[in-house]
C-alpha cells in the first residue's frame, strides 16, 4: 500500500481531487477526520472564484487553517487581517479573502466545512445543468433539490452544507426584481451591510472605493425609506436577503 500520507493517524486516503475556480483542493481522511490541502493561485478571490459556487454573501465556512506557504488577506465585518507562511489561524464564517503576491497560498485546512460547501455547491451547478433544457425549470429545480437532500441523506452530501447552498440560491432566485428599485450593486452592500460590514469592509470586499462604498449606502437608505444600519436590517431580512439571526 502506498504510504504517501503516513502520519501519526495511519495511511491517510485521498478522497479526490477538485478545481474550483483558481483554487485546488484535496481532502484526505483519516478514518473519520477529513483534512484539505488547498491551493489557491495568484489573483484568486473567495468572492470570484468560489461565491459563483456556493451562493452565499460570504464564505459560510469556518476554517482551521495552517499556511504552507504563500499568503492571504481575510476581511470579516470585525477584523481584517493577513495570514503569511507558518500562521495557523482560526476564521470564522462570515469573510471574503483573497491572495496577495504573486505566489499561490497554499494552506492545511483541519475543519472540513468549506469542502463540504463546495461539494455541495458542485453538485447543485453540475445537476443543475443537467436538468437544464430536459425539463422546465421549476420542475427540474425540484428535482435537483430532492436529489442532493437524499445524497445527504445518504451520507454522500454534509446535510448542512446542502441547507446552506439551497438557501442561498433560493435567495438568490427570489431577487429577480430587488426590492425598493435597488440596484444588482445596491442589493449586494445591503447584504453586507445587513450582515456587519462597515463600509470600509464593504469597499474592500468589492473591490470598490469607500467614497463609492458610502454613496451606494445613502442610496440605499434613501430608496428602502430607511435611516440608520438597524433599520436597514430589518428591510434586508422582511425581503429575504438575508436570514434573522436566532
Amino acid at each position: 500500500m502506498p504510504q504517501d500520507h503516513v502520519g501519526p493517524l495511519g495511511p491517510g486516503i485521498p478522497d479526490g481531487a477538485r478545481s474550483v475556480g483558481r483554487t485546488a483542493l484535496t481532502d484526505v481522511s483519516f478514518g473519520v477526520t477529513t483534512i484539505t490541502r488547498e491551493v489557491m493561485q495568484p489573483g484568486w478571490r473567495w468572492a470570484e472564484d468560489v461565491k459563483p459556487v456556493v451562493g452565499t454573501a460570504l464564505c459560510a465556512a469556518g476554517h482551521r487553517l495552517y499556511v504552507v506557504s504563500g499568503r492571504m488577506q481575510v476581511v470579516t465585518p470585525d477584523a481584517e487581517f493577513q495570514v503569511a507562511e507558518g500562521d495557523a489561524v482560526v476564521i470564522y464564517p462570515g469573510h471574503d479573502a483573497w491572495t496577495v503576491g504573486d505566489d499561490p497560498c497554499v494552506l492545511v485546512d483541519f475543519s472540513s466545512e468549506y469542502s463540504h460547501l463546495i461539494a455541495a455547491g458542485d453538485a447543485y451547478q453540475r445537476r443543475t445543468e443537467a436538468a437544464r433544457g430536459s425539463r422546465g425549470h421549476r420542475a427540474g429545480r425540484t428535482d435537483v433539490v430532492a436529489d442532493l437532500r437524499a445524497d445527504a441523506r445518504a451520507g454522500r452530501l454534509d446535510s448542512g452544507a446542502v441547507e446552506i447552498v439551497l438557501s442561498a440560491v433560493g435567495r438568490r432566485s427570489s431577487r429577480a426584481s430587488a426590492p425598493a428599485g435597488l440596484t444588482a450593486r445596491e442589493t449586494q452592500v445591503l447584504v453586507l451591510i445587513a450582515s456587519g460590514a462597515s463600509a470600509n469592509q464593504v469597499a474592500r470586499m468589492l473591490g470598490i472605493r469607500p467614497k463609492t462604498a458610502a454613496t451606494h449606502i445613502e442610496r440605499i437608505y434613501a430608496k428602502s425609506a430607511v435611516t440608520n444600519r438597524a433599520s436597514a436590517t430589518r428591510f434586508a431580512i422582511q425581503h429575504g436577503l438575508i436570514d434573522p439571526i436566532c
